[in-house]
């Protein structure tokens, strides 16, 4: 067969085995892992002898010059007559006829088999294949990264629920840093196991991998390498989202990674000029460095006016989407949160301290005003545009008639995550309020509102499970405004959030535990380094 079309596949969709979205000059598949794309292959491949070549290899024997008459009586020429492929097996002939009628030719093409005798052996052609280009393992790795950033788009294991640092990863892993590699190894094989419906959740870490990455990474913090400063943010980060999500029989080491993060990117200065990935994995960390800040009782390091003014014009300058960029903002102002904790903790110690608690409102009046003037702005304008839409409850309708639809994972966590700082820096004034003897019926009510959003949030975060599972702290921090039906949903949700966490990294959800972690994280009990659940269920304190 002659003329068969080829694939319009460039030479990385091929070896990768995957489907081409043809896009040139550079498809899809290459922008993303960052490689050169080779574009569209030529349009037809030769088959001779059911061998496959680039062009058809005739090779010249005797050829028949004689001169063959047409049907009508015209004379032929024959430019290629009954040459014969590689092997002899096939004879391809090519005529080229005068036409009866009017000037011009037409050709004919027929492909026989020459007569030989019975004694003559059939031998087959011995062609040397045209070699492929060999894939370095940091390319392997790259191409099956962004096989699993694109097998499970929309789901619940869509790797992009973690941050957009992930579609810039694939770039990085052609650097020399080996902390790197390992991580995503080990990212690839945990969200593969995590697929395969026979292997049990248990299963899903590999800890060997995971051993290995950790090595590496004591490595890189030990030694660091200037110019690897950003592929040990991003390897901290992802195993931070990994054993957040994966490593939940032995427990996150997030104290670990968030005191590893904070000392990498504060030893390079407010001024060191992020590299895009290491914009978005910080910022895709900020939580759970503010967390660690809020347990130890000090201020963030990121406080001072020199690293807010770093944030802001970095963030300002990247090409990140609007709301992505709303979303780092956010974390940028809610810097403030570990020292308006520390502030309640000294009036909670001293209720009659009004200076303190002047001080707490002070602080905290800033704060929430941006997070009133981006809930009229920035969110007003996406429920506007449609990115954030009030639909009918099909399941729940008793509780709660209607739930929040988000255009994508990054609109809905600016959504809940405002609504959460919403209602943790509500909760402190209260506090500074209650010293001053003031009575302000406007907070309860605010944080009420802000409760109901994060209820009619859950139909749509439940469809991102497991990988989504941040969205407990906003549950847990909306269940003190609930009443007794709300609480009972609540605790609900926190459950089937957590469902494939066996058991979950501070017990069963009851009312005790989540109160304890409610107050401590709003300053109001004492953060206690001890397992023993009797703390909370007795009001002592926060377990951690």
């Amino acid at each position: 067969m002659v003329g068969i079309p080829k694939s319009n596949r460039c030479t990385f969709c091929k070896l990768r085995k995957t489907k081409c979205d043809e896009d040139w000059p550079t498809c899809g598949a290459c922008t993303r892992a960052g490689k050169v794309c080779s574009g569209a292959r030529n349009n037809y491949k030769f088959v001779v002898n059911g061998c496959h070549n680039e062009e058809p290899t005739l090779k010249s024997s005797d050829s028949d010059d004689a001169s063959i008459s047409s049907c009508d009586g015209s004379r032929t020429k024959d430019p290629l007559s009954r040459r014969g492929s590689p092997g002899g097996t096939i004879i391809v002939d090519i005529k080229e006829y005068a036409a009866n009628l009017g000037p011009g030719t037409f050709h004919r093409m027929r492909l026989t088999r020459p007569h030989r005798p019975r004694s003559m052996k059939c031998s087959r052609p011995t062609l040397s294949p045209t070699p492929s280009p060999v894939m370095s393992p940091s390319d392997r790795l790259a191409s099956q990264f962004v096989s699993c950033i694109e097998a499970a788009s929309g789901t619940g294991h869509d790797l992009l629920i973690w941050g957009p640092s992930i579609k810039v990863i694939p770039q990085r892993l052609g650097s020399e840093s080996q902390v790197l590699r390992d991580t995503v190894e080990l990212v690839v094989v945990s969200w593969t196991n995590s697929q395969r419906d026979v292997s049990s959740p248990e299963t899903w870490l590999d800890l060997q991998l995971h051993m290995r990455a950790l090595g590496s990474l004591r490595k890189a913090l030990e030694e660091p390498e200037q110019g690897l400063v950003t592929d040990t943010i991003a390897a901290q980060w992802l195993l931070q989202k990994l054993e957040l999500t994966y490593d939940f029989e032995r427990g996150a080491n997030k104290e670990h990674h968030a005191a590893g993060l904070t000392a990498v990117i504060s030893r390079g200065g407010p001024w060191q000029g992020f590299h895009d990935l290491g914009l978005y994995a910080t910022f895709d960390s900020f939580f759970n460095m503010l967390q660690e800040d809020v347990r130890l009782g000090r201020d963030s390091v990121f406080m001072q006016y020199e690293w807010t003014t770093a944030f802001k014009q970095a963030v300002d300058a990247s090409m990140l989407r609007p709301v992505v960029k709303a979303l780092y903002r956010l974390w940028i102002e809610m810097i403030v949160w570990p020292t308006l904790v520390r502030l309640v903790r000294s009036l909670c110690q001293d209720p009659s301290d009004t200076m303190a608690a002047a001080e707490l409102l002070l602080r905290a009046t800033p704060a929430i005003e941006y997070l009133e003037h981006e809930n009229e702005t920035t969110l007003a304008s996406l429920m506007e545009s449609g990115d954030i839409m009030e639909v009918e409850n099909l399941l729940g309708a008793d509780l709660f008639p209607t739930y929040y639809e988000f255009r994508d994972i990054d609109t809905a966590k600016l959504f809940y995550i405002h609504a959460m700082y919403s209602i943790i820096i509500y909760r402190i004034m209260q506090e500074a309020n209650s010293a001053l003897e003031h009575y302000a019926p406007s907070v309860m009510k605010k944080c009420r509102e802000y409760s109901r959003r994060i209820w009619m949030s859950y139909p749509w975060m439940r469809t991102r499970r497991p990988l989504a599972i941040e969205f407990t702290g906003a549950l847990a921090f909306s269940y003190e405004s609930a009443n007794e039906e709300e609480r009972e949903f609540c605790v609900r949700s926190l459950d089937d959030m957590e469902y494939f966490r066996r058991p979950p990294p501070i017990g069963r959800w009851i009312d005790a535990t989540i109160m304890a972690n409610v107050k401590g994280y709003t300053g109001r009990v004492p953060f206690i380094k001890n397992q023993d659940v009797t703390i909370e269920l007795c009001g002592l304190g926060c377990r951690c």
